[in-house]
């Protein structure tokens, strides 16, 4: 009897720590990007009061951390790479068993897709492997994989080849699909890195582009996969209490997408929701707010579409309450400051002219910029990236070497440089600007090393940096960046430029960066 039990025991403990070995393995050996991307969520205990749900142009359109700086909005980024309506439905569902939102935000990208799922079946992944096995996963997962719009598309040569086997095995335990990764891994995958933007990602770069508007009355009809599912959203919303709000963010969508754009005016109608269809508003510049050519918005885009959308919620679904009053929500004061030192990390990390200036666009911070060189403005791109952030240029001098004082979009001032010398300008909301011959401090001699070209641009007693007057046959641009509010330094740039003019038109390059 003793022999039996002990071989119970036995085979129980070889057991267990074949389960526990195996999780742990799972653990090691999968990818990191949704454990990154949920982690967040997962961890709070209070509820989040917004869920922000549809494709990566959600993704990269809306800032929950700038939501909370300026509203107070507890908000998560539930977006999805290629996520079709179908996928959003069921990561709503499972996202429900977890928090009890007061409002739900639903991108209708994709209204007329036959498909469920995106043929890139890592994406899959990514919006369920944090999730924990319940049922809800597990419907989700039988649900999805049976796609006939899908089938249709790999069966005919127009899907991409997916980049990982579709089974649901591989859903239900990713080690299946994960085991094989031991010569990929790296330092994260044993420290899995904290993500700092609550589902959000910002995308740097700047791709110029435009829209072109069809007609409202065209607009698409009948049937489909994602319409379907939008009515499931719809009566889920309905069936938990929480408020539904439509959108359609801004890109220069094809006349289908547009058409499908169209048409959600109707259904916002006529389940009684509200509707922004940003397509309609006048909230991003094309030229200068877009990512890439399928026109995910970069910062300066997302930062736009974010302020518009926290005001529109807070103004008319009264149950998102401001919680930065609220002590159970205290955290967020601290992940806002890992946020604010993201953006500053990506500020300083950008040699590239264009996403530099594409990442001033932000209400939180003061811009003094040096223009030695006022050709660049005279450029079709930095012209534009200079009105971007509130510089009137058919008032702006061409002739002449100028200071811009801007505060990230909100307007900006414009001074002749030599007309400052050695005399104080008082700027309201960010102080005396005077630029003088550096001072000696505590009445000590002044630097034997400097010299009567050298001066120094101060605010109010604070010395924001040295430079030279003459500059000899090197043109650039000086760009110093401030915290609105405690008018710390973030960043101190010099680009130096090199110009070629053609026929009157000028192209410029970056020909090094100093910091």
């Amino acid at each position: 009897m003793k022999k039996r039990t002990k071989q119970i025991i036995g085979t129980f403990m070889t057991l267990l720590l074949t389960v526990l070995l195996l999780s742990v393995l799972t653990s090691v050996t999968e990818r990191k990007a949704s454990r990154e991307k949920y982690r967040d969520f997962f961890t709070q205990k209070e509820d989040f009061d917004v869920l922000f749900l549809g494709t990566s142009h959600v993704i990269n359109a809306i800032y929950p951390m700038e939501l909370w700086k300026d509203y107070g909005i507890v908000s998560y980024n539930f977006g999805g790479h290629g996520s079709q309506i179908a996928t959003t439905y069921w990561t709503l569902k499972n996202a429900l068993d977890y928090t009890k939102p007061k409002l739900v935000v639903m991108d209708c990208l994709s209204l007329s897709s036959a498909k469920k799922g995106n043929d890139v079946f890592s994406f899959f992944h990514q919006a369920f492997d944090s999730f924990p096995l319940t049922y809800n996963k597990l419907s989700a997962i039988w649900d999805l994989l049976d796609d006939p719009g899908l089938d249709e598309t790999i069966a005919n040569g127009t899907a991409r080849e997916s980049d990982e086997p579709r089974t649901k095995i591989g859903l239900l335990w990713n080690f299946t699909v994960f085991h094989s990764r031991w010569n990929e891994l790296t330092e994260e995958d044993f420290h899995v890195p904290r993500e700092k933007e609550k589902g959000a990602e910002s995308r740097i770069h700047v791709y110029s582009t435009s829209l072109r508007k069809i007609p409202s009355d065209q607009k698409s009809e009948g049937d489909s996969v994602g319409y379907r599912y939008l009515l499931k959203i719809i009566k889920l919303c309905k069936e938990k209490g929480i408020d539904l709000l439509l959108t359609f963010y801004p890109f220069p969508a094809s006349m289908g997408q547009q058409m499908d754009a169209n048409r959600t005016y109707d259904i916002a109608a006529e389940y009684g929701l509200n509707y922004i269809n940003f397509l309609d508003l006048d909230i991003v510049d094309y030229k200068t707010d877009c990512f890439d050519e399928s026109s995910h918005l970069n910062p300066s885009g997302a930062r736009k579409v974010t302020d518009y959308i926290g005001s529109y919620i807070m103004s008319h679904y009264p149950a998102v309450a401001d919680q930065r009053n609220n002590p159970d929500y205290a955290g967020w004061f601290d992940d806002y400051k890992e946020y604010e030192a993201l953006k500053k990390e990506n500020l300083q990390s950008q040699t590239k002219l264009d996403n530099y200036l594409m990442l001033l666009r932000d209400k939180n911070i003061d811009i003094i910029m040096e223009v030695n060189t006022p050709e660049l403005w005279k450029t079709n791109l930095y012209g534009a990236l200079l009105e971007n952030l509130g510089v009137d240029l058919n008032t702006l001098p061409q002739d002449q070497d100028i200071y811009v004082l801007t505060k990230g979009g909100a307007g900006a001032e414009f001074y002749g440089r030599k007309a400052l010398f050695d005399s104080t300008v008082n700027v309201p909301g960010l102080g005396s600007l005077s630029v003088r011959s550096p001072e000696a401090k505590d009445n000590d001699s002044a630097d034997e090393n400097k010299t009567e070209d050298t001066y120094g641009f101060w605010l109010d007693d604070k010395l924001l940096y040295e430079a030279q007057k003459s500059h000899n046959d090197v043109e650039d641009l000086r760009v110093t960046v401030l915290d609105s509010k405690t008018h710390e330094i973030l960043d101190h740039v010099t680009f130096i430029l090199a110009l070629h003019e053609t026929n009157g038109s000028y192209n410029v390059r970056v020909a090094q960066t100093n910091r």
